[in-house]
């Protein structure tokens, strides 16, 4: 299947965003509001992995594309880089990484931020592996539709035969990636790694600059406010400003007021529980695996329904950063704590409006 890269992106006023309601079920084509139930997207078989396109260049205005990668035991990728930044969430399985001189083993809510220019190597080694893949820019994307071949299916083919190593070789070049020379680590040397090379290979921190890393899940930078835990996996500064990566967990939770933001996107990926989102006059529920992209100019709000609710949010361009920093307090705990706390940190709101890039248009839904 070939892939054209559009000559411009449709980008709508913000006015138009405003007043359509997220499309369900389907890519827009444009940067549009739209929301997907897990397994729903654009599906190519690669071999025996099925990639799951939930956002392509043209559908977040050239923002950023994603995808999910689901295969079976021993399906393996070359050591690659990438001129696009990367950013991998494991879901179910294991996947060892070959990353900065290291190998490493990530199990679920696990995550890896790989820079552009980064070699690194995949090997999964479960028989049904499963991680979100976010990478910035756009010159990456075309080679999975142009490597791949269209399915409708929703399940990795166990008996399909591997991906050329010729082919891959030959449509990399075009699409901004970089093939290298590395030994390979086969299932069973993996399977005695239990513990990591030096860092930057693990942390447990994020660093003060670009490089790889892989946070364990659990680790991150944690901020905290009212009885949740915002943490993030990735900031701005280690993606090239391309976005930032947020975990976000908690109990039941009210809806926030109604606002949109001008400048920048926002993405929703519930994880665990169930979120409610009311995006363009509608409301929808998330539950885990669903996704919801609600671009500059969505009017929208969220709240968490269900007790012990996790929630990954892509946040481009870098712009919004602050929000997380202003509205809650470093905290060393690795989870969310009941404690009660409800009071709204009104005066770094009013921060926020002032500075930042929100506006609001209303009280939460239902108020």
């Amino acid at each position: 299947m070939a892939y054209d890269i559009p000559p411009a992106y449709d980008i709508p006023s913000l006015e138009t965003v405003r007043s359509t309601p997220p499309l369900r079920g389907a890519l827009p084509g444009a940067r549009l509001p739209y929301a997907l139930e897990h397994g729903e997207g654009h599906r190519f078989d690669l071999g025996r992995a099925l990639v799951t396109v939930i956002a392509r260049p043209e559908d977040t205005g050239g923002a950023f594309w994603a995808a999910w990668v689901l295969g079976g035991r021993d399906v393996a990728t070359p050591c690659i880089s990438h001129a696009d930044p990367q950013f991998l969430y494991v879901t179910e399985g294991r996947l060892q990484l070959r990353l900065a001189g290291a190998t490493r083993i990530l199990v679920p809510g696990d995550s890896a931020t790989i820079p552009a220019g980064s070699p690194a190597a995949l090997r999964l080694l479960s028989h049904r592996t499963r991680f979100l893949a976010v990478l910035g820019g756009t010159s990456t994307f075309g080679l999975v539709p142009a490597l791949g071949l269209a399915t409708e299916r929703r399940m990795y083919d166990l008996h399909a035969a591997d991906v050329s190593a010729a082919r891959a070789g030959e449509l990399a070049a075009r699409f901004g990636i970089a093939v290298h020379e590395l030994p390979d680590v086969d299932a069973a040397a993996a399977e005695a790694i239990t513990e990591p090379a030096a860092p930057p290979s693990l942390a447990t921190a994020l660093p003060a600059e670009a490089q790889p890393y892989v946070l364990e899940a659990g680790e991150g930078e944690h901020l905290e406010s009212l009885d949740q835990l915002n943490t993030f996996l990735a900031r701005a500064r280690h993606t090239g400003g391309s976005f930032f990566a947020v975990h976000t967990s908690g109990g039941r939770s009210p809806y926030i007021p109604r606002h949109f933001h001008r400048l920048h996107t926002e993405n929703f990926l519930c994880l665990q529980g169930r979120i409610l989102l009311h995006a363009g006059g509608q409301e929808i529920a998330l539950h885990p695996g669903d996704f919801l992209h609600a671009p500059a100019g969505t009017i929208h709000s969220f709240s968490f329904a269900a007790h012990h609710t996790q929630m990954l949010g892509i946040l481009t361009t870098e712009v919004f950063e602050p929000f997380f920093d202003w509205m809650n307090r470093p905290t060393d705990a690795p989870v969310h704590q009941e404690i009660g706390d409800r009071a709204f940190p009104a005066e770094a709101f009013g921060r926020v409006q002032a500075e930042l890039d929100v506006e609001v248009v209303g009280p939460p839904p239902g108020v």
